[in-house]
């Protein structure tokens, strides 16, 4: 399955006590190493500009459905969420549906009008599927404290991510690092401003963005135009992030909103500390090893003197996100957690189950 498996469509098969991978349905392997004879469509999240190719992606699941024998289904992020949605209003399929939301779009301020109609479909959503797992305590939370989802659907299985199988490597000065999509809710506008007011309070200091997305030639645009381009760097996209999370003192994101990002994990498990907006999926990977960004209220004083108190306890602070990452949030645990809930909630209710679809 995608390492990262963002707007994706895990389909199973009874055969084994938790089930067999049958197949994913993704938006992007973007870069993973996902078997082809897993890979069903590598394109969803574009389906969505297209209607009519939307509702041919519907069918394509309906027809794979049937073909396989598919008895569980589990869907990851909002497109994904949003097709087995109409799938199943389509269909009137009772196939037991698991759905990971990977962050709410409501978390978000986006005005009273949109703010309620986005809750409005986040709940009429969740009403759809059997459970909902949030990939972090916070994003629990916030959605039952908004009645998202019944108490009794809800289950976190935090996210998780596999050792590095590469060293970090020896570089000059101080490097700060993002992974992320270069789109609104990474947020790359704070990131360069914030940037660009350190790279005098830090001399040797340089700013990495690996990702590519809507915003990227805008954001090298920007840089370019404030002459701060050797200093500030969106590099695109990399099918190898590792090798610049290696070559990296401190992973910086100003997300707007998150589940549990994989890519702070990641950065945790290359004993990284970290730069973090205060945002729900931000706070709990937040240990000792760096420090929360307060994007509304930001006092530069105070953030200096916590950037430059990373610099100066660097090795306490990593020693303390490696720890962090082992106890919570390895692959192993990740993977542990959502097989007892497969195993828990579903082998007995889908494994004697004659087949639904006509």
């Amino acid at each position: 399955a995608p390492s990262k498996p963002e707007d994706a469509i895990l389909l199973f098969w009874s055969k084994f006590q938790y089930g067999q991978l049958l197949g994913a349905y993704v938006s992007s392997a973007r870069g993973s190493k996902v078997k082809s004879d897993y890979m069903i469509d590598d394109r969803l999240s574009m389906l969505t500009k297209s209607p009519v190719k939307f509702i041919a992606s519907v069918r394509k699941v309906r027809k794979l459905i049937k073909k396989e024998k598919i008895e569980l289904v589990h869907v990851h992020s909002t497109i994904a969420g949003i097709l087995m949605v109409i799938y199943k209003m389509m269909y009137h399929d009772g196939i037991p549906v698991v759905f990971t939301p990977h962050a709410y779009f409501s978390e978000v301020d986006r005005g009273r009008l949109k703010n309620i109609l986005l809750i409005s479909i986040e709940r009429f959503m969740n009403r759809f599927f059997e459970k909902v797992i949030h990939v972090s305590r916070e994003e629990e939370s916030y959605a039952l404290d908004n009645d998202l989802v019944a108490s009794s659907k809800s289950v976190v299985v935090s996210n998780g991510v596999s050792k590095p199988t590469i060293k970090k490597k020896e570089h000059s000065g101080i490097v700060f690092i993002n992974v992320a999509r270069c789109s609104f809710q990474k947020n790359p506008q704070l990131f360069i401003k914030i940037a660009t007011k350190l790279i005098s309070c830090v001399p040797n200091s340089k700013f990495i963005w690996v990702g590519d997305g809507p915003l990227l030639d805008e954001c090298r645009k920007r840089v370019t135009q404030s002459g701060v381009n050797k200093k500030i760097e969106f590099v695109g996209y990399s099918d190898n992030p590792y090798e610049y999370l290696a070559q990296s003192d401190v992973f910086f994101s100003t997300a707007r909103y998150e589940g549990l990002p994989f890519s702070v994990l990641e950065a945790l498990s290359f004993s990284m500390p970290v730069m973090l907006t205060n945002i729900i999926g931000h706070k709990e990977l937040v240990e000792g090893n760096g420090f929360l960004i307060d994007k509304n209220d930001m006092n530069w004083g105070g953030f200096v003197k916590n950037v430059q108190n990373i610099i100066s306890n660097s090795q306490s602070m990593a020693e303390a996100s490696h720890k962090l990452y082992i106890r919570k949030f390895s692959v192993e645990k990740m993977v542990s957690g959502i097989e007892s809930l497969y195993e828990s909630e579903f082998y007995n209710q889908v494994s004697h189950l004659e087949f639904r679809t006509k």
